[in-house]
């Protein structure tokens, strides 16, 4: 395993970090974490010592399984970074109460890397930081030793993104950024290494999109390397993110990640735009199956809607592709698309920002024809 410095953090991170947000629900359904844990602990004993993790991840068992995992952890071999979102929390007393919580579900005394989560637009960045805020509370938890590095997570443009790293509020950011949609994000992950930050990359793979069509990103195959482990050396080969944290469900894909850190070779002038000639601006917009969406009140499928909406654009518009898509992986009715009301309150949520409405819209006059 390689590490890097993490930023001005004094810290030390593995260059492939573990993203705690796609455990399987079998594996934790039941409340036995045990294959669960077994996950976290093969990728500590492969050299892994950055573990990310949130409120509500895998129905708000995410931060326990890490929790269970983390007893039997020499405390002083890893990092843990969890979040807390304005929808946890608006105020200093509220924000407290999630950081107790999240210390209580990690077992640990304290959180390396505390996260203002999902700041997507300026306002959301003002709300954090407005007297008596949630980062108001951070700071104080943090003057008690209970958090050691404020941080923050964002899904804002390059320019935005610039301004928040300049403002040297906190250490360290984790932003969306890969082989999909680099091209848009540059900038930001640009901005944050000129400020000294130390930079997360969450969604390396696409959401799992990047693998799932070997055909279509067959331009990043590295040698003999799986496209996941091309995927991830894109994006450590140019060293201004800190590292990568791909979502594990088996011990098998930790296996496969962690290769991507050995023999990594800097990237070659022009790589980036021989690479950026293989994307279209569609592809920023392809759902990574987040699921911060996923609670309309007129229970409508949205992220395994919106993830099968994917191959009509990588298809280049074969609808055929993406009700297959429905049918055979998720199981679901491309007419359930129809129940949407246009209530609104699923693209807030969108951390992409992408047209949910637009796209259901769509998927349900496709489905008539």
């Amino acid at each position: 395993m390689i590490y890097r410095p993490f930023g001005k953090t004094g810290k030390s991170v593995s260059v492939i970090g573990m993203g705690g947000m796609r455990f399987k629900k079998e594996d934790y359904a039941q409340g036995d974490y045990t294959r669960a844990v077994a996950v976290v602990h093969k990728a500590h004993e492969m050299g892994i010592n950055y573990f990310d993790t949130a409120p509500g991840y895998c129905d708000d068992t995410s931060e326990k399984i890490y929790g269970e995992a983390f007893k039997t952890m020499d405390r002083s071999t890893y990092y843990v970074s969890t979040k807390c979102g304005l929808w946890n929390a608006r105020t200093a007393k509220e924000g407290r109460k999630m950081i107790d919580q999240s210390l209580e579900r990690l077992g640990v005394g304290t959180i390396d890397f505390y996260n203002m989560w999902s700041v997507k637009t300026l306002d959301d960045y003002r709300e954090y930081l407005k007297k008596g805020g949630v980062y108001e509370g951070a700071l104080e938890a943090q003057r008690e030793g209970l958090i050691s590095h404020i941080c923050f997570t964002t899904h804002l443009n390059g320019e935005d993104i610039a301004k928040v790293a300049h403002d040297d509020i906190f250490e360290a950011v984790t932003l969306g950024y890969n082989a999909i949609n680099f091209a848009y994000r540059q900038k930001g992950i640009d901005a944050c290494h000129d400020a000294g930050l130390g930079i997360v990359t969450m969604n390396p793979l696409g959401g799992g999109i990047i693998p799932a069509h070997p055909d279509y990103f067959s331009f990043l195959k590295q040698g003999d390397s799986s496209l996941a482990v091309s995927a991830l050396r894109f994006i450590l080969s140019q060293n201004k993110a800190t590292l990568a944290i791909p979502g594990f469900s088996t011990v098998e894909e930790v296996q496969e990640s962690v290769l991507a850190a050995q023999d990594l070779q800097p990237v070659p002038d022009g790589y980036l735009d021989d690479m950026a000639a293989h994307l279209t601006s569609e592809l920023n917009s392809l759902c990574t199956t987040c699921s911060y969406c996923d609670s309309c009140p007129e229970e409508v499928p949205i992220p395994k809607l919106l993830d099968s909406y994917n191959m009509h654009i990588l298809s280049g518009g074969d609808d055929q592709q993406m009700f297959a898509r429905m049918k055979n992986h998720w199981g679901v009715d491309p007419e359930l698309a129809a129940k949407c009301i246009a209530c609104g309150q699923c693209e807030p949520l969108c951390t992409q920002k992408l047209p949910i409405i637009e796209r259901l819209e769509y998927i349900a006059n496709a489905s008539r024809h």
